[in-house]
């Protein structure tokens, strides 16, 4: 009796992983295979940006011109060649508000897209980003980083798995931008006559716990102890990322 109640005891003092086994092993392998790529001294120098303008120099516009400055001083900073890309801006089919009051979004089916990457055989490339984000700097950063990190891929011969390259963000130093953007906010309005509301998400197809214990794994990996980067993660993934440094703590203490 008494070694059961070891075994449930040291269960219960064992903190949890922030993501299932299957997620915890999909993220623990794109990570590896970054490090063997990119190698470990390039983790471990990587800078951290939490704001644009660390990035441009110049205080967010949200107009396109920004927008191109912000493309130009990326391609910088990942190291791709960005001479035969052209960036642009889409945007998806506006909500149309009936008299009822009722908002119905104009497009079929699913949430509308982020960028759009197209390479045609001449071996330009095309990189078009949605114009909503404009008025989002940290959507704006994440997706055309996003982009350019597949254009890097595509020329190295790296993988271009959606996963993988949404590790590589955090490699870069833009995982803060991208998961902050993976909690689901709601906006809401009011006229005289009509109120709605809006689900707003950003790029990132990961969930905010996976990005927290993904950022736990990378500041574990550099030795952070509280880096200050993460005092600009929203409080979901704050919460989300401490619970991921818990466990790989406890995990590397038992090891």
């Amino acid at each position: 009796m008494m070694w059961l109640e070891r075994v449930i005891s040291l269960f219960k003092g064992r903190p949890k992983c922030p993501v299932g086994v299957l997620d915890k092993l999909m993220l623990d392998k794109e990570f590896s295979v970054l490090i063997e790529e990119l190698g470990e001294e390039f983790i471990l120098d990587s800078s951290v940006y939490t704001d644009p303008k660390e990035i441009t120099g110049m205080e967010f516009s949200g107009d396109e011109a920004y927008a191109q400055i912000l493309f130009q001083k990326l391609g910088d900073i990942i190291d791709v060649d960005i001479s035969m890309v052209e960036m642009g801006l889409f945007s998806e089919p506006a909500d149309v508000v009936l008299d009822s009051g009722v908002i119905m979004v104009s497009e079929e089916g699913s949430e509308p897209a982020s960028s759009k990457f197209t390479e045609y055989s001449d071996g330009s490339v095309e990189i078009l980003i949605n114009r909503g984000y404009l008025n989002d700097p940290d959507c704006l950063v994440a997706s055309i980083a996003f982009e350019l990190i597949r254009l890097k891929s595509k020329v190295k011969g790296f993988s271009e798995d959606e996963v993988y390259m949404e590790v590589a963000l955090v490699f870069y130093g833009f995982g803060v931008f991208n998961a902050n953007n993976s909690v689901i906010k709601m906006d809401t309005w009011s006229g005289d006559l009509r109120s709605g509301w809006n689900i707003k998400k950003g790029p990132t197809q990961l969930s905010l716990e996976a990005h927290g214990y993904l950022l736990a794994l990378y500041s574990c990996y550099r030795g952070e102890n509280n880096p200050q980067w993460t005092d600009s993660l929203v409080h979901e993934v704050s919460k989300a990322f401490n619970v991921g440094v818990k466990y790989l703590k406890f995990d590397s203490e038992r090891k």
